[in-house]
């Protein structure tokens, strides 16, 4: 058996500042969508060849968000529900049977497992 949601998690915000900041948090330590060469399969499995030096530090590449405040969202369909939803992938080993989530741009040399969640 393996665990595989490693990272699900529910934030709640009491305004939508909280919100804000949050994203602003999340951006500073994500890769948000796919880099360029990625979808040409050019690189794959060499992340660190397609990221810009200023991602080294990130652990998280936003893979889609779900923005459910855009004045566009029709709410009547959810009975006035709003939220903000993301999926996120990360990169992850086991050392020492402690899991460790590793920086997206050594993902493939490591050879990391990756999930979605």
């Amino acid at each position: 058996a393996m665990l595989t949601d490693l990272v699900r998690c529910a934030v709640v915000a009491e305004d939508l500042q909280q919100v804000g900041a949050l994203m602003d948090a999340l951006d500073a330590r994500s890769v948000v969508g796919l880099a360029k060469g990625w979808e040409s399969k050019e690189h794959e499995g060499d992340e660190e060849a397609m990221l810009p030096r200023s991602h080294e530090e990130r652990v998280l590449r936003i893979t889609s968000i779900t923005n459910r405040f855009d004045e566009s969202y029709d709410d009547t369909t959810s009975g006035g529900y709003r939220d903000l939803s993301l999926n996120v992938e990360v990169g992850w080993m086991v050392k020492g049977g402690v899991v460790s989530f590793e920086k997206v741009h050594s993902w493939g040399r490591l050879g990391c497992q990756r999930h979605i969640c």
